[in-house]
């Protein structure tokens, strides 16, 4: 079975006590669950084991900006999604790393009823539990791994990773 990553900022969905189903917090909202033409964008692994596959397509996202701070990761179930009629579909995502462009899903034709079906469910997610938080060094082990393996191009890369990854021109071409 697989399952559907996203990026998210726990803390804002912490602003409020989830346990007594009280209203969720907007910020959490307008934050984590911000639309571009009524799709959220999501990555699909096969297992929790694969998490960090989806983590290496957000962090190499050419859109996704300086990636070196903490971050945490939501699992979602497609089941869930499914069941609630909520239309997911495949589209290739915004990543440097070639072979994980396929691995891209947009839940879309969002509106107000269904977003709020995703915020509960990512609520009880947090419950249960499902959300996993990759860590600064995490993240430049992600990265430098897939570097090493010839997935990710290093100078595809911004400066400023480059930079903080240790690479300089001289490194990558003994890559």
């Amino acid at each position: 079975m697989s399952i559907f990553v996203r990026k998210i900022d726990k803390a804002k969905w912490l602003q409020t006590d989830l346990h007594q189903n009280i209203d969720y917090s907007a910020d959490a909202i307008t934050s984590c669950l911000r639309t571009t033409q009524n799709t959220l964008s999501v990555w699909e692994v096969e297992s929790e084991t694969d998490i960090d596959e989806a983590v290496l397509a957000i962090i190499s996202g050419p859109k996704y900006g300086h990636p070196f701070e903490t971050i945490d990761i939501v699992l979602m179930s497609p089941n869930y999604l499914k069941e609630q009629g909520i239309n997911c579909r495949r589209t290739n995502g915004s990543t440097l790393v070639d072979d994980l462009v396929e691995k891209h899903i947009d839940i879309s034709n969002l509106t107000y009823k269904s977003l709020g079906m995703v915020a509960y469910h990512i609520v009880e997610k947090i419950k249960d539990e499902k959300v996993v938080r990759r860590t600064k060094a995490k993240l430049m082990e992600i990265l430098n791994q897939a570097i090493s393996r010839n997935r990710l191009n290093p100078d595809r890369l911004t400066d400023s990773i480059r930079e903080t990854l240790g690479l300089t021109k001289r490194n990558i071409d003994v890559l």
